[in-house]
């Protein structure tokens, strides 16, 4: 937030973007920056991708949506159901009805789910096949020291849930270790009293895509990779690189989109690395090393080494911070499951589904 003699500034960035706020008055800033990525995320719902064209291309449809997102500077309707019925998303028939009859594709009717008690769901739901699927994706945040020594852990995780179903169920949702669970912030679809009395997830689910919950677990971290990166600067201007890419905890589940950063000194005049798995790239002005690996091979350990060069009098005891980037498929660092799924309310029995997703964070490791 930047303070301003008459306004306050509050920003978020996302897909390479600035969202910005100006607010007359002193305000709480979580308030600000939680509606930004409220909006950021009906954005996304709209237009499946957001850039700076998207956003030239769609300027009314996103005029229209804040226009009913926020009435007199306060969050209004934020309900992603309410608001598909009363701004149409963009397609290509609805741009050629706007230019031709000069009209905006805003609805006249209120959104029937306005004066329920359940303003976040449709009451005329109607499906052929009713599924619903559930999405556990976790993102791992850890410092190594070194010899590879874990001095800090943290997961940030979010369920996203896919509902298709007709009529009103009532739904409760259970998990096999509830209690690693802490900072849980709850979609408003849940009964935030029994969550607390018993930490069941019981809910009358919104319809189409939404984040049931998003949570946050310190240590009891699998970590389903190892990376030993070790870098030297000797003193008669030579230097070497080694780094050894491993999975563990896994199984026999594959590794993806595995990456390793090693930012070398800019003092760096050349350097021979080289890897017995994927490509490894230089960026000749900031001596980054970007060794892409890919699906982790399991005939082979995956391997970089190679030699510095480095100015005569070079001298440096710096230790470069490297950083990984994966992702595993149904794999849950923090071992969190789900344990049941209950419906209530209706007389069909759904499809149901989960998930899992683990990926890298802020994943760094001091060579």
């Amino acid at each position: 937030m930047i303070a301003t003699p008459k306004l306050y500034l509050i920003h978020v960035c996302r897909f390479d973007l600035s969202f910005l706020t100006a607010v007359p008055r002193e305000t709480a800033p979580l308030l600000v920056i939680e509606c930004q990525h409220t909006i950021i995320d009906v954005f996304i719902h709209y237009f499946t991708t957001l850039t700076e064209s998207v956003i030239r291309s769609n300027f009314s449809t996103i005029y229209q949506i804040l226009e009913e997102m926020v009435d007199g500077a306060f969050p209004y309707t934020t309900e992603l159901n309410q608001l598909r019925e009363m701004v149409i998303p963009p397609s290509l028939s609805n741009r050629v009805f706007q230019s031709v009859s000069g009209t905006f594709a805003v609805s006249d009717d209120v959104p029937n789910g306005v004066l329920s008690k359940i303003p976040w769901r449709k009451a005329d739901c109607k499906y052929v096949t009713n599924e619903i699927y559930f999405d556990l994706i976790e993102q791992i945040d850890a410092t190594f020291g070194p010899n590879n020594l874990l001095l800090h852990s943290t997961i940030y995780g979010e369920i996203k849930a896919n509902a298709r179903l007709s009529g009103m169920p009532d739904l409760t949702l259970s998990f096999t270790k509830p209690n690693l669970l802490s900072d849980v912030s709850l979609h408003r679809c849940v009964r935030i009293n029994r969550y607390q009395r018993e930490k069941i997830i019981s809910f009358v689910p919104p319809d189409g895509v939404f984040k049931l919950l998003s949570y946050r677990i310190n240590g009891n971290t699998n970590m389903p990779i190892y990376v030993k990166p070790t870098i030297t600067y000797g003193t008669n201007g030579t230097g070497r690189v080694e780094c050894q890419v491993g999975s563990k905890n896994v199984r026999d589940l594959p590794i993806l989109d595995v990456v390793i950063i090693i930012p070398l000194t800019k003092h760096l005049i050349s350097s021979t690395l080289t890897a017995n798995c994927g490509s490894v790239r230089q960026d000749p002005k900031s001596k980054v090393v970007r060794w892409e690996i890919g699906k982790m091979p399991i005939d082979k350990t995956p391997q970089l080494d190679g030699g510095l060069v480095l100015p005569p009098d070079f001298k440096s005891d710096e230790r470069p911070t490297v950083r990984a980037e994966f992702q595993v498929k149904m794999y849950c660092a923090s071992g969190l499951k789900v344990d049941g799924l209950a419906i209530r309310g209706v007389k069909y029995k759904p499809f149901k589904g989960v998930r899992s997703l683990t990926q890298a964070g802020r994943f760094q490791l001091r060579a």
